[in-house]
């Protein structure tokens, strides 16, 4: 009983790391249209990798195995195996407002002659004509028809004339990123999580070896004017030290044998500015927004 008490106590605190993880992770994926089922699903499939890289002795994938040791049910470790299987395979756009663009340039009752989109007023009085608040109710569900227009006025996906509203786009982009800055930030939690783990396994097993992992801040934190000197002296000092780094590394080239097998290994020195309310609880926010379990 108290074995379980305490693993149940360790999957507590695991969540909660996780969700501290994921907030400006999830930040990032919501201000570039990645929806909570894209990322469901490329929760899956690392879950199956990691049971089969980890978990699994090589050999014949046993699905039900997977499923055990996920959690998830065998369909869907089946439709993640197919999937990644599948080369052609490519995801679903599951962006409610790249729904609703595609509800009004291909629904005829929101198009007009020659399939142009309709120029729809906010809302209309008659149930049989189109307006914007149908078309959202139409192709997105339980979405605020408001909350909707002003990401697609935001994006420039329509625009506003004479009182009503014109699609221009059906295309809906969120602000660009480029492909080799998300992949950093791929690379970078990668490498961040990655011994961050590796020393708390360490922690269980007698005699294993870590990774350096340490950090310094502010006792009773900073004000603004200090928080910007102190990243002015971190890139002068942190670059100095990683140009030093950099000699240590080339002063060992010819140590590495190129017959041995080889491991990227190396130092990601990091600024790190904490949001106190971004460290809350969704409870406590709720509560602070006045939502009640009666609401």
């Amino acid at each position: 009983m108290i074995w379980r008490e305490m693993g149940q106590e360790v999957k507590d605190h695991l969540r909660r790391a996780l969700s501290l993880m994921l907030k400006p992770l999830v930040r990032l994926l919501v201000a570039q249209g990645v929806t909570h089922a894209e990322f469901s699903e490329t929760a899956k499939e690392v879950y199956v990798e990691t049971a089969l890289r980890h978990f699994e002795s090589e050999g014949k994938v046993n699905k039900s195995r997977i499923a055990i040791l996920t959690g998830l049910t065998r369909k869907e470790v089946k439709n993640v195996v197919d999937r990644a299987l599948t080369t052609a395979y490519k995801e679903k756009n599951h962006s409610r407002p790249s729904r609703v663009l595609t509800g009004w340039y291909s629904d005829p009752n929101y198009q007009g002659p020659y399939g142009i989109p309709l120029e729809l007023p906010y809302e209309s009085s008659e149930s049989d004509e189109p307006s914007f608040v149908s078309l959202v109710k139409n192709y997105s569900g339980d979405m605020a028809p408001r909350q909707m227009l002003k990401q697609l006025l935001e994006a420039g996906s329509v625009v506003e004339v004479d009182g009503r509203f014109k699609a221009v786009s059906r295309i809906f982009l969120h602000m660009k990123l480029s492909p080799s800055v998300v992949d950093r930030l791929g690379s970078v939690g990668y490498r961040f999580f990655s011994t961050a783990a590796k020393n708390i396994d360490a922690d269980r097993e007698a005699g294993a070896t870590t990774l350096f992992d340490r950090m310094v801040f502010a006792d009773d934190g900073c004000s603004e004017e200090v928080v910007q000197q102190f990243s002015e002296y971190l890139k002068v000092r942190g670059q100095a030290f990683l140009e030093e780094l950099d000699v240590w590394f080339s002063s060992r080239k010819e140590l590495s044998k190129p017959s041995e097998p080889k491991k990227e290994t190396g130092v990601y020195m990091l600024h790190y500015v904490e949001d106190k309310e971004e460290m809350g609880s969704l409870r406590k926010l709720l509560i602070e927004r006045g939502v009640s379990q009666e609401d």
